[in-house]
């Protein structure tokens, strides 16, 4: 009897070329499909697993500049969301760009392993990273940003546009 893979396992198994290596990355901001640092994440070849949300809330607020950064639910938060997003398949050499992009070796953010549910039908719960605030300075953006009154669900356009 041959098992039936699930779509992440079809997006990992399909086409090879390194695929099988590929992190599962979950995007909530700029390298959505329609933002500025997408055509990064399109010209890598990183397939779209499909959309996706955290599986247990977390905290998503808009910091300086109009960027988004996700964060841990704060212990002081009773609040928080399910963060809507996109999950992809990112190769070695996508994911070094990516932690270029955004800021790993600078301390801006860093990634972080989080539980994301597939939504469309699947509901297929996949472990992946998502790039968070970095640790050191989490807690204080989270304030500065306006707490548990600033947190939102999804960043959308309108909020890129501020």
């Amino acid at each position: 009897m041959r098992s039936v893979q699930t779509p992440v396992e079809q997006k990992l198994s399909n086409g090879g070329g390194g695929v099988e290596a590929a992190t599962m990355v979950f995007v909530y901001g700029t390298l959505k499909r329609g933002f500025p640092n997408h055509p990064l994440l399109a010209a890598s070849g990183s397939p779209l697993v499909g959309a996706a949300s955290t599986a247990t809330p977390a905290s998503l607020v808009v910091g300086p500049y109009s960027v988004p950064f996700l964060l841990p639910r704060p212990s002081s938060s009773s609040g928080s969301h399910l963060v809507s997003g996109e999950l992809y398949a990112v190769s070695p050499r996508a994911l070094v760009d990516l932690d270029a992009l955004e800021g790993t070796h600078l301390g801006v953010y860093e990634r972080r392993k989080v539980t994301v549910v597939v939504e469309g039908g699947s509901g297929e719960v996949v472990e992946a990273e998502a790039y968070f605030a970095h640790t050191s300075y989490m807690e204080a953006l989270w304030l500065r940003c306006g707490g548990e009154a600033a947190e939102i669900g999804e960043y959308t356009m309108e909020h890129a546009a501020k």
